[in-house]
């Protein structure tokens, strides 16, 4: 008897771990078919987007002894570059590749285990696809702040609704959860939604029920977290000393940056960039339903949350669409609780049935092309470096041939990929110049200063600015020759380098 009855405890143990097993296969997955749309992959590196690229250059001026703000410009987060930095130091072209991943995953991780709050295992899965869509549709080829603020604003929003739902809160929670704040903060500050609508919900919530004692001791233990997040990159800052050098540039310059936005038209954009594809009208009519039929506070503050992600996301005013990864958190708990109304079981299939005809089309429209490509980075896998068109290897080769590495050179526009993938550094802190110069006049100054000093060994202009009226001024005052001209790019080489 003692021998069946552990065969059928191992046995039943066994067909417990089958759907973990399936279920830790499935989120693999979806991760990694996601990242295999990044440029940085290791079966095929070609190259990077081109706000990656500043933060990849960023990065290996930071290993080259440099310090951000100060010797090079970018106005995101210190976070994202000490990223970039260890990723450079795994793998010099596809280690931001694996922490991403590993944000991903743990992303989605997160997503699964919000989604079953709501409901069971398979229409969990179901949310958490509806939700990957959501993100595949603006990943753009990621490295951006908003990916890796995605676990950060996924777990914050998993310990907020299981506050609502279940009563749980903890000291380990509060302190995680001010810690994922400080780590947003320090990658991008508009990311911040979950954490003031949510915090502001409780803080009524306790004042209305008249537990300020507990409010007291919540707001310490959430600020001991944002405090340990936040303090060692401010002392980093402080002890390098550019601390001043961060806050000109990443909250002066970014507020200044922001207060002209075009919100309206980006507004619309986010409307149009989701309202063709199918997950974005199932997850509002979930969310709709919700709130209207709901009169908890928690549906009416979730409702407020998503309002304040739209808003903040496009702040800017600009119409990039990888700004859109920040509403993508807000997909999955709307789709699985709308979903969980369904009773799935042996004797009610046609929900399931409802969900793979859903699950079949949005493969059709969203994820064929990313499973196709997937597939074709695995069976071409090589080894080599990807420098993009004709015009990109040529423009490469002369790079090269005209420079050592020690030599620096500027590139008048937005592409940072030219210094990173050639191993060399720009002839400016600026090493774009687009759009900031419009923003700052002080900047474009500077620039030209730094360009008169330094007399790059090589000016490679961008096709947009080939006409702009200070880089022709520049190159008709100083000795620099056209050697190449397509149609998107010209190369300037200094005279007295065209013999290196």
């Amino acid at each position: 008897m003692s021998f069946f009855h552990r065969s059928s405890e191992s046995s039943a143990v066994y067909n417990q771990r089958i759907p973990k097993i399936f279920t830790t296969l499935y989120l693999l997955t979806l991760t990694f078919v996601i990242m295999m749309q990044s440029p940085m992959n290791p079966f095929h590196v070609s190259l990077a987007g081109v706000d990656s690229s500043v933060f990849h250059y960023i990065a290996s001026v930071m290993k080259n002894g440099g310090l951000i703000y100060r010797d090079t410009f970018d106005h995101k987060g210190p976070l994202l570059y000490f990223i970039n930095y260890l990723g450079l130091n795994i793998s010099y072209y596809s280690g931001t590749w694996f922490l991403e991943f590993i944000t991903l995953l743990i992303w989605i991780c997160i997503t699964y285990r919000t989604a079953r709050l709501f409901c069971k295992r398979i229409p969990a899965c179901f949310a958490v696809f509806l939700s990957s869509t959501a993100l595949i549709i603006c990943f753009f080829g990621g490295n951006f702040p908003e990916c890796y603020a995605l676990p950060c604003i996924s777990g914050a929003l998993y310990i907020f609704t299981d506050y609502y739902i279940n009563q749980k809160l903890s000291r380990i929670r509060l302190i995680i959860c001010g810690g994922l704040l400080g780590c947003v903060l320090m990658l991008k500050p508009n990311l911040i939604a979950v954490w003031i609508v949510f915090c502001l919900s409780v803080f009524i919530l306790k004042i209305y029920e008249k537990e300020t004692q507990t409010l007291f001791f919540c707001v310490i233990w959430f600020f001991l977290g944002l405090s340990l997040s936040i303090l060692p990159i401010l002392l980093y800052l402080i002890k390098m000393g550019i601390f001043m050098d961060f806050v000109n540039t990443y909250i002066l310059f970014n507020l200044n940056y922001s207060k002209d936005a075009g919100l309206g038209s980006s507004l619309l954009l986010t409307l149009k960039c989701f309202c063709r594809e199918l997950v974005f009208p199932c997850f509002v009519i979930s969310l709709i339903m919700l709130a209207a039929k709901n009169k908890a506070v928690y549906w009416r503050a979730y409702f407020a949350y998503f309002l304040l992600s739209v808003l903040l996301c496009n702040m800017s005013g600009n119409d990039y669409i990888y700004y859109r990864i920040m509403l993508v958190p807000c997909y999955v708990i709307p789709l699985s609780a709308f979903i969980s109304r369904f009773n799935i079981n042996k004797n009610n299939t046609y929900p399931l049935q409802v969900m793979l005809v859903i699950m079949s089309a949005v493969i059709v429209q969203q994820w064929d092309s990313p499973v196709v490509h997937t597939l074709s980075e695995m069976k071409n896998m090589t080894a080599e470096i990807d420098l993009g068109d004709e015009h990109h290897q040529e423009l490469f080769r002369l790079i090269e041939e005209y420079t050592d590495e020690d030599d620096t050179f500027i590139v008048y526009g937005n592409e940072d990929c030219f210094y990173y993938y050639s191993h060399r550094f720009a002839s400016s802190k600026y090493s774009f110049q687009y759009p900031i110069i419009l923003i700052d006049e002080n900047m474009r100054r500077n620039f030209f200063s730094e360009l008169d000093k330094n007399m790059p060994s090589l000016i490679l202009v961008q096709s947009l600015w080939c006409n702009d009226e200070y880089i022709q001024d520049f190159l008709e005052t100083h000795p620099y020759q056209c050697i190449t001209d397509f149609d998107d790019y010209a190369l300037y080489l200094r005279m007295d380098n065209r013999f290196h």
